[in-house]
């Protein structure tokens, strides 16, 4: 049974209390007289008795609160009974205007700025706490010129000795009756909470959904059966951590702004365990509090429905594995956080995904962390690129010949990620278009005895404006915008410098503790590194870093040494001869320039090249490429 317990200095506030009990309340279950050594074990008494909110004053008060959670309302003398035991220390000194010293702990006291007008009085008031010695203060005011003391029992005591008369304070019932009726108000809230958190527990555990409750600084306080059930845990071993280190894969940048208010909620992807789980975030808002902490839902994605085991161990077998984490590829490279995210939710959807971006080890993490994040991570992943494939053999390829099951079909309940989809044949477009849409190959639309289901995500990458290509009639309609309704766009590498800061100083420690060479690079180095164009994405930076330090025979490598390796392996000005030959696009538009130059400048080749910013040499050989020559 809850209750309220009164802990008090004397046994003339102890009669007073009972009185008024007797006359006001039934919920005090505890009613003891204590000193300052003793309240802390009364008050834990008290409690284990039933008592769930504690009435004491002064120094008592303040020890009950340091040294138990329970909610303490502090008794507060009133300006009238203050009053009359300044009326009593002037009857007992005999003095005209005294100085009265009035030592109390702090929140205890009244407003006492009219008392010097009222009473004839000079009011020395100390507000203590656990910082300030008692002794000090007398000690403060005795050199003050003090003539009296009131205070608490260790403040009179101490006054008597150093020869201060003193008085200790009490009061007449009325600070008693107003502490009461506060806690008597701070009860019934506590009931009526304690109602609402039985009502809450009892829906949440009613809840298909798991569900978390965390305060304001994402440490978790409440959990449901359900999530129990999810995680394998109970909730007593998880109350107090955070929320992210419970639930991996969340972000917690996005937690924070939650709790902060900055955003309405944040949902995504994870997977505990071998589970699939959508999680959404929402703030707990309270009038004039703002954010005071997060429910966090957690609902299951239905699985897969196939033999796990069995697929696994033959994907193992063959080969068929993907290994990249969106989350790594989120700390690896910052700049692809928000592209990760995105990618984390579409992972959980079945519809065809485009990525569209330059090749690099980026854009295989990400479309293997699609893969592993998505509900097919048990199944195979298959990789294929179109460029330069022939319609016959695209044909082949993908969707199969007489015993050949093609890729397709062997990326059933799994993943295909078709690198260059933009080369694919419209003969191409219409085979896969049919296995999107009716999980099977066109051949088995026609002939049902020969029914092959597949069911594939498919992924597919190109460094092309699709929109551009399907403005020329190249790419159907309907495949465009299927397509391009799931597209991540991976921003070109060398515009993201922060990325190609970090991976620059990775991949050259990584390659000092391979080779066992230990060199210093100076910033900038780094600077030079992250300021030139990597047309070659991470793969050539990696590159370029491994070669850096197998080769630098100083100990520190300089800007200098940086740009003079540069220069050697990949020429600024030759720089556009490294495109790739299949962007039909580049090419067009590296033509059309070269062919404004040439004709500006009536052919002639020194002030052509030198317009153009590159050497006689580059420009034959370009003219040579186009046969301008």
């Amino acid at each position: 049974m809850t209750g309220i317990a009164v802990l008090l200095p004397d046994e003339i506030l102890g009669r007073q209390a009972e009185e008024i009990i007797k006359k006001n309340t039934d919920h005090v279950v505890y009613i003891k007289r204590t000193s300052i050594d003793t309240v802390v074990q009364e008050a834990r008494k008290a409690i284990k008795e039933g008592a769930n909110i504690v009435i004491a004053g002064g120094s008592q008060a303040a020890a009950v609160k340091t040294y138990t959670n329970v909610p303490v309302v502090e008794i507060q003398l009133t300006a009238q009974e203050l009053g009359l035991l300044v009326v009593k220390a002037k009857k007992i000194i005999k003095k005209k205007n005294p100085v009265i010293g009035v030592f109390f702990w702090k929140d205890m006291l009244c407003d006492t700025s009219s008392f010097q007008e009222l009473f004839d009085v000079k009011l020395l008031r100390y507000d203590l706490d656990y910082k300030d010695s008692w002794f000090d203060c007398v000690d403060d005011a005795v050199a003050k010129g003090i003539d009296f003391v009131i205070g608490e029992e260790q403040c009179v005591n101490y006054a008597n000795q150093k020869g201060i008369p003193a008085l200790l304070y009490h009061t007449t019932g009325e600070a008693l009756k107003v502490a009461i009726r506060n806690a008597e108000k701070l009860y019934f809230v506590s009931r009526i909470e304690q109602q609402n958190y039985a009502q809450f527990t009892s829906v949440l555990d009613s809840s298909f959904s798991g569900i978390i409750k965390t305060g304001k600084d994402g440490s978790i306080l409440l959990m449901n059966r359900m999530m129990e059930q999810i995680l394998a845990v109970s909730s007593e071993q998880l109350l107090g951590m955070h929320v992210t280190n419970v639930l991996k894969g969340l972000d917690r940048d996005m937690v924070e702004k939650v709790l902060e208010g900055a955003r309405d909620n944040y949902s995504t992807f994870i997977h505990a365990d071998v589970q699939a789980l959508v999680v959404v975030v929402e703030p707990i808002v309270v009038d004039g509090q703002g954010v005071v902490g997060t429910i966090v839902s957690c609902s299951r994605i239905k699985k897969m429905n196939w033999d796990r085991e069995e697929n696994l161990r033959e994907q193992f077998l063959r080969g068929f594995v993907a290994k990249g984490s969106l989350d790594e590829l989120a700390a690896r490279t910052p700049s692809l956080k928000q592209v990760a995210e995105l990618a984390k939710l579409y992972a959980q959807s079945s519809s065809p995904i485009l990525v569209v971006g330059k090749t690099g080890q980026e854009l295989e993490d990400l479309c293997q962390g699609i893969h592993n994040y998505s509900l097919r991570k048990n199944g195979p992943f298959l990789v294929v690129n179109m460029a330069g494939v022939r319609e016959e053999d695209q044909m082949r390829i993908l969707f199969g010949e007489g015993t050949d099951r093609g890729l397709m079909k062997q990326a059933n309940h799994g993943t295909i990620v078709i690198r260059a989809i933009d080369k694919l044949t419209l003969n191409s477009q219409y085979h896969l278009l049919q296995i999107i849409r009716k999980k099977r190959n066109a051949s088995s639309i026609l002939d049902n005895d020969n029914v092959q289901e597949i069911d594939a995500r498919i992924i597919g990458c190109t460094s092309k404006n699709l929109l551009e290509i399907k403005k020329k009639g190249k790419i159907r309609n309907d495949l465009y915008y299927l397509f391009h309704t799931f597209r991540l766009a991976v921003p070109e590498f060398s515009e993201r410098k922060q990325d190609v800061k970090l991976l620059a100083e990775e991949y050259t420690q990584k390659y000092m503790n391979l080779y066992s060479r230990y060199h210093i690079i100076t910033e900038d180095a780094i600077k030079a590194i992250v300021d030139y164009y990597w047309e070659g994405n991470d793969l050539q930076l990696e590159a370029f870093c491994e070669r850096l330090v197998l080769t630098t025979e100083y100990r520190k490598i300089t800007k200098e040494t940086v740009k003079y390796l540069l220069d050697e392996l990949y020429s600024q000005e030759d720089r556009g001869e490294l495109e790739d030959p299949l962007d039909e696009e580049l090419v067009n538009k590296e033509l059309e320039k070269l062919k404004r130059a040439l004709e500006q400048y009536g052919g002639n080749r020194i002030l052509t090249a030198k317009a153009l910013g590159i050497s006689t040499s580059t420009l034959w050989r370009r003219m040579k490429k186009y046969h301008l020559a």
